[in-house]
């Protein structure tokens, strides 16, 4: 005869200052005493002072499995610039953009209670706040899922449980990767208007936990067979895998003595050496005798390195299909800024995140040489992120600081070259006409379409009296061609502005000043234009970085032409 056991169920979860709370606390004590977890005394990780301590502690130590259903969080803590919200609003914008619906449209911004989320005032609300939360959320299986937006509410529901806080959020689900994801973004604010502070290890380890948790709910344990066809496609793969971690943590001195291993199933084993067998194709292992491995120095980064390269590779077909541009693979390259000289000029086939998480921006050039580049360029400012179809140039510049040399981005033309050709401004064209120094164009893909296009240009302004063409062929453009043009245009975007914002254009003379409130910019064939209103009139100057953080505030500007002299007046602001 056999007694009876009857579990007694209790309440799943618990909040702080509950008895279970603080048996963890207690627990969690003695095992940073006896020095179990390794955790230095100096180091801060939020768990005494932050929201989550209890089960993020648990996560990081591993006491918390969450089931087999693997899920990659990626966290960041954005601090915000008081009283400028640019880069928060760039970051929404462009995890809405185009082209990452399965449908390849815009996508949607959702959040706990609506589909259809207002972003705007999302980011007006966060006005004050000191910083946001922003999250990548991609489960393997994502997949299998038939709709993300009930796993995303389900992980913010717990999380809110964790942390023992309403929290303010919006999302979005990207699918134009072969792994779908969600980006959330959370305000730094608590239910209560305080600071939200989220511990380290529930911002490391926790949230991955509830997600995998749900997951697993959700789609039931991983399979054995499952399991075994993840490992396979990981076998064969041009990237650092899960087999490669497990393998170099039994890497002593460049060595890995296959008998030493720790114990696994035939299938883990059999997916161990045909790792290995891959690695030595690959240049980056070598069996020197039976059973002992000697593996490649920096095996790790190299490995990610061909990940990237392949991720590279994978993109540039993709934006060049998007944007209906066909090149030869071969005339595919990587721009290296560390190079002496390192420059190209090209159009701007496609951009996007390099780094979705800090908004590192990655640019895709069509370049006059005939060759079409990655560029990494890193961050970039809100308002001089460039567009498709604009005319750049990417160049190497030492930070000087002894780091390594970064990309700079600068807009040559903010019009597409099929409208520079007969437009009403100083165009990137006609700058390359009158330039004793032009980019160097090889007659090749989009080095061709600017060779025609130079030559219509040209033909356009002798028709237009500003050039003259000798009986011998020579062109000859009329003097100061650039100002000429540059004052044409201007003339006629201001009767365009004038007409729709009501007020009297002037004109700004050599050496003239002209105070008002920098609103808005506009974009002409001659450069970007900043617009100051006055009570009754407004001017056109050239737009510079400098004056876009002076949105909405009183201004002076100085001179005219290509250069101008910025400085802020005291006084009100709209």
């Amino acid at each position: 005869m056999t007694d009876e056991f009857v579990p007694r169920l209790g309440r799943i979860g618990w909040k702080s200052g509950t008895r279970l709370d603080r048996y963890v606390n207690r627990v969690m004590h003695a095992t940073y005493k006896a020095g179990h977890l390794g955790r230095s005394s100096s180091r801060f990780s939020g768990n005494r002072s932050a929201r989550g301590r209890a089960f993020g502690t648990l996560a990081s130590a591993g006491f918390v499995t969450g089931g087999r259903r693997r899920v990659l969080v990626k966290a960041r803590i954005a601090k915000l610039r008081l009283g400028d919200l640019g880069a928060a609003r760039a970051h929404l914008r462009y995890i809405q953009r185009d082209g990452v619906t399965p449908e390849g449209k815009p996508g949607r911004l959702y959040s706990a209670l609506s589909d259809d989320a207002d972003g705007a005032s999302f980011i007006e609300k966060a006005e004050g706040d000191r910083h946001q939360f922003r999250f990548i959320v991609s489960a393997e299986d994502a997949t299998e899922l038939a709709d993300l937006k009930p796993f995303i509410r389900d992980l913010m529901s717990k999380m809110e449980d964790d942390l023992g806080t309403r929290l303010d959020w919006v999302a979005v689900d990207h699918f134009n990767t072969g792994h779908p994801h969600t980006h959330i973004v959370v305000r730094g604010k608590d239910d209560r208007g305080e600071d939200l502070v989220i511990a380290r290890d529930y911002m490391s380890h926790g949230i991955r936990e509830r997600a995998r948790e749900l997951v697993t709910l959700e789609l039931g344990p991983e399979i054995e067979v499952d399991f075994a066809r993840k490992l396979d496609q990981e076998i064969e793969a041009d990237r650092y895998t899960r087999l490669d971690r497990a393998l170099f943590k039994e890497v002593h001195e460049g060595f890995l003595v296959v008998s030493a291993l720790p114990p696994s199933d035939p299938e883990t084993h059999a997916a161990y050496m045909g790792r290995l067998r891959k690695l030595e194709r690959l240049g980056l292992a070598k069996e020197r005798k039976t059973g002992v491995w000697e593996v490649s120095e920096g095996v790790e980064d190299k490995l990610k390195h061909l990940g990237d390269r392949d991720d590279v590779i994978k993109t540039m077909h993709r934006v060049l299909r998007e944007a209906g541009i066909e090149r030869p693979a071969g005339s595919f390259a990587m721009f290296d800024p560390a190079k002496l000289n390192a420059r190209i000029v090209g159009r701007v086939a496609g951009l996007g995140l390099s780094d979705e998480l800090h908004d590192k921006h990655y640019l895709v050039i069509d370049g006059l040489d005939g060759r079409v580049r990655y560029a990494d360029v890193g961050h970039i400012s809100p308002e001089l992120i460039p567009e498709k179809g604009m005319i750049v140039s990417v160049e190497g510049t030492n930070t000087g600081d002894g780091k390594e040399r970064q990309a700079r981005v600068r807009i040559l033309s903010y019009w597409p070259l099929e409208k520079l050709v007969e437009a009403d401004g100083a165009t990137w064209l006609d700058r390359q006409i009158v330039s004793a120094r032009r980019d160097a164009t090889r007659q090749e893909h989009f080095g061709t379409e600017v060779g025609s296009a130079l030559n219509r240009r040209r033909q356009w302004l002798i028709a237009q009296g500003l050039a003259v063409a000798s009986e011998k062929g020579m062109f000859q453009p009329v003097p100061s061609l650039l100002g000429k043009l540059r004052d044409r245009e201007i003339r006629q975007a201001g009767r365009f502005v004038s007409k729709k914002l009501g007020l009297a254009f002037s004109e700004i003379v050599d050496g003239g000043q002209v105070s008002g409130i920098y609103q808005q910019s506009i974009e002409l064939a001659s450069g970007k234009f900043a617009i100051i209103e006055k009570t009754r009139e407004f001017s056109l100057v050239p737009w510079q970085v400098s004056i876009e953080r002076m949105r909405g505030k009183r201004v002076s500007v100085i001179g005219t032409g290509h250069e101008i002299g910025i400085t802020v007046e005291p006084g009100r602001s709209r």
